[in-house]
């Protein structure tokens, strides 16, 4: 989520928590201008609505990222165990030219690129494929049988599908993000009517004390921690 609504929403929660006060309900709460009581109700609903529309935009971009770290991280893990055990029985059988291609550490493993490590998982299942069919005896004394194989092929597919998508996370959250907008502005444009309203409720202490607070509740604060942003029109300005 941008900055900016991540900030606005902070605004928003505090306004919501200001007038869930009960020291200044009294101020406000079925008085006059009776208005700003009904609009008060409208605004929760909406307010919340926005924190469900966000989470569901967070979970469309970190859903995806899981889920492609976790395939990443089963593809390298077995492909070194894999390419490790091949290159021992490579090297008993004399052929360090095949088993330098593929004699790699786990972490050459996960600092390859997305396309890098599918070039390279490809080139270790056509290697073990074809040693399997050319000496499978010799494999299996290391523990390497078409189970390996197969295993390798479906991490190395999931790890492809998973890369070759992500358009469906993408455009999922593009199309969370064109609904905030308009919902931001009607909770925005909900406030500017509320602010005008309590102008009224300083021709009291307690109201004024409350309008007072209320203003405070409405400036929009950098989350970030830099600079804050220029507040929203305050009752009275």
């Amino acid at each position: 989520m941008q900055n900016e609504y991540a900030n606005r929403q902070n605004m928003h929660l505090t306004v919501l928590k200001l007038l869930d006060t009960s020291e200044y309900q009294s101020a406000w709460k079925g008085q006059k201008p009776t208005a700003f009581t009904t609009r008060a109700a409208q605004l929760g609903p909406m307010v919340n609505a926005l924190t469900d529309l966000i989470a569901a935009q967070q979970i469309a971009t970190t859903g995806y990222a899981e889920t492609k770290d976790r395939e990443e991280k089963e593809l390298e893990d077995l492909a070194f165990e894999i390419s490790q055990t091949l290159v021992d029985c490579y090297e008993v059988n004399g052929r360090e030219g095949d088993a330098a291609q593929i004699d790699l550490s786990l972490s050459s493993w996960q600092d390859f690129r997305d396309t890098e490590l599918i070039a390279k998982a490809r080139v270790l299942h056509k290697k073990l494929t074809e040693a399997l069919a050319s000496d499978a005896a010799a494999l299996a004394e290391h523990d390497l049988t078409p189970a390996d194989a197969t295993l390798l092929a479906k991490e190395l597919a999931d790890f492809e599908l998973i890369i070759a998508d992500p358009s469906a996370a993408i455009s999922r959250r593009r199309a969370l993000t064109v609904t905030l907008r308009p919902r931001f502005r009607e909770v925005s444009e909900l406030l500017k009517k509320m602010d005008r309203l309590v102008l009224r409720f300083r021709k009291t202490e307690p109201g004024t004390a409350f309008a007072n607070a209320w203003a405070a509740s409405r400036i929009v604060r950098d989350l970030g921690g830099s600079a804050p942003q220029p507040p929203a029109p305050a009752p009275g300005a």
